[in-house]
């Protein structure tokens, strides 16, 4: 009886003395084909999230696991994906980065109980939803007025062209709809030029077609890749025409892969890249030391979904589920200011006016 007392006792703390099971979260993007930035950005500004909170002890004891996966802008991937991810038993999924895949995937999650936290989905249909998807951004609205209010007002534009990608139609239909309506209401005339991103696209043919309606200025709702790629066949043909863009283009590739050909174009971007709130300061530093390239505003966006998750985890009460603790226990730590969800699951930031200036993204206001 003694032996097996003493055996019982050094099982317990052998026990005792185990690691913890890790809390596991998963990250869905694309990090594969024109979105890759996107998804890259992302998957950077999660891992650190992930690495501040392991480095203080986890959530309650437990290490953070990051298991990340590739929808690679596929909706049969991004299936896959999320299927593997709910079987590893994730506590939640930080993604997707586009409104497309969250159109695919968020069944999946809503059928399996899994919280998803978006970064970067703003398409307006996802808004005011009684659903798990988790939204970090403010929606297309915001970004798309302030958008045509800025360039009828601001850079007396009255005729666009607008160039829009159909592979991320829940995106591009949402942005081109609002900024639509309210610069036709201004006064302005809108020409819509749809495309489908792929291998075979032929830029230039696009690029003249629009160029051939005269417009004042020419819009860009594609990926930051294609963003650059239609830059320089715009400029190639006409180097005066105001080019600006949605978001969607507002990555380090753009500058990298247009060169002088976006030097002036006008942009967006829902946080201040040059802000010196010392989260954000901490975030950058962080991430330009690890990664030698600014997070841009996937990774910060990512990084607040990813901190989001986690303090709600450690938040939550005992049997609470993770949905209601996101609802209820914020706000959460975000890099520029605190992450608030309201009863939808929805977040809202301020959109700025952003311009390409000698290879930056520069805060107009």
């Amino acid at each position: 009886m003694r032996r097996l007392l003493l055996c019982l006792s050094a099982l317990i703390i052998i026990a005792a003395c185990s690691p913890r099971e890790p809390l596991r979260v998963g990250f869905l993007a694309g990090l594969s084909g024109n979105v890759a930035d996107l998804g890259e950005a992302g998957r950077n500004g999660a891992h650190i999230a992930v690495e501040e909170i392991n480095r203080v002890g986890g959530v309650n004891g437990r290490p953070i696991e990051l298991i990340v996966r590739d929808d690679a802008q596929s909706p049969e991937k991004a299936i896959a994906a999320a299927n593997e991810l709910i079987a590893a038993g994730v506590e939640a999924i930080v993604g997707p980065m586009t409104s497309t895949m969250a159109e695919v995937v968020l069944p999946l999650a809503q059928r399996a109980g899994v919280v998803l936290v978006s970064p970067t989905v703003t398409a307006r249909k996802f808004f005011g939803q009684d659903d798990n998807l988790f939204l970090i951004m403010s929606s297309t609205r915001e970004e798309a007025r302030l958008s045509a209010d800025y360039h009828f007002q601001e850079s007396g534009v009255r005729r666009v062209a607008a160039i829009h990608d159909l592979k991320n139609l829940a995106y591009t239909e949402s942005w081109l709809r609002e900024f639509t309506v309210t610069f036709q209401e201004a006064g302005g005339d809108v020409l819509p030029f749809p495309y489908e991103s792929s291998a075979a696209v032929n830029f230039g043919v696009i690029a003249q077609r629009a160029l051939n309606k005269r417009p004042d200025a020419i819009l860009l709702v594609t990926s930051a890749v294609d963003a650059a790629r239609f830059a320089q066949k715009i400029r190639d043909r006409d180097p005066q025409v105001l080019i600006f863009a949605s978001q969607w283009a507002t990555t380090d590739r753009l500058i990298e892969l247009g060169g002088n050909a976006v030097e002036g174009m006008i942009l967006h971007n829902y946080f201040d890249p040059h802000s010196k709130a010392p989260g954000l300061v901490r975030l950058r530093d962080n991430y330009v030391e690890r990664f030698r390239r600014e997070p841009g505003f996937a990774g910060v966006a990512a990084y607040d979904a990813t901190r989001a998750v986690l303090e709600a985890l450690a938040r939550r009460g005992e049997g609470e589920p993770l949905r209601d603790a996101m609802l209820t226990r914020g706000p959460f730590s975000g890099a520029e200011a605190g992450v608030s969800f309201d009863r939808f699951g929805d977040s809202r930031r301020i959109p700025h006016i952003a311009l390409v200036r000698d290879g930056e993204f520069i805060t107009l206001r």
